[in-house]
């Protein structure tokens, strides 16, 4: 007999799909609009220090992956993540192109908090000073 508070089991394709999108989160949008990619963001910012590690090393080479991390993940992936990770991680800091577009998310996201915070471009800052103050830690 079921209880009537147990929750259903997963159907196969609702568990790939939740797969899917722990691996490849910047895969899940066909048109790279602001919102979409933001969505990304808040997707990946949601995810703690080990289901960062999840995310496909090239999925750190997209600014809407980078424009969610937070520096308890940079953390992580400095102290435990593949080499693939943080090569990826300093492509996209010396790829101009790409980092306009994490600034550019990060303001929208910014812009959902109200218009006098910087939450967003605060967080990102601090990830992106802990990978140039860690350098060493990101070339090896």
């Amino acid at each position: 007999m079921r209880n009537k508070s147990m929750k259903r089991d997963l159907a196969m394709s609702e568990e790939l799909d939740i797969i899917e999108d722990l691996r490849e989160p910047h895969l899940s949008y066909i048109t790279g609009t602001v919102v979409e990619r933001k969505r990304v963001a808040y997707s990946v910012l949601q995810k703690n220090e080990t289901d960062i590690l999840l995310v496909d090393s090239s999925g750190f080479l997209i600014d809407s992956v980078f424009a969610g991390l937070a520096e308890k993940n940079i953390e992580h992936i400095a102290k435990t993540g593949p080499r693939k990770y943080k090569e990826s991680l300093r492509k996209i800091l010396a790829d101009p192109k790409m980092m306009q577009g994490v600034f550019e998310i990060v303001k929208a996201m910014d812009e959902d908090l109200g218009s006098q915070t910087n939450q967003n471009r605060n967080r990102i800052t601090s990830v992106i000073r802990y990978i140039k103050d860690n350098r060493i830690a990101f070339e090896f």
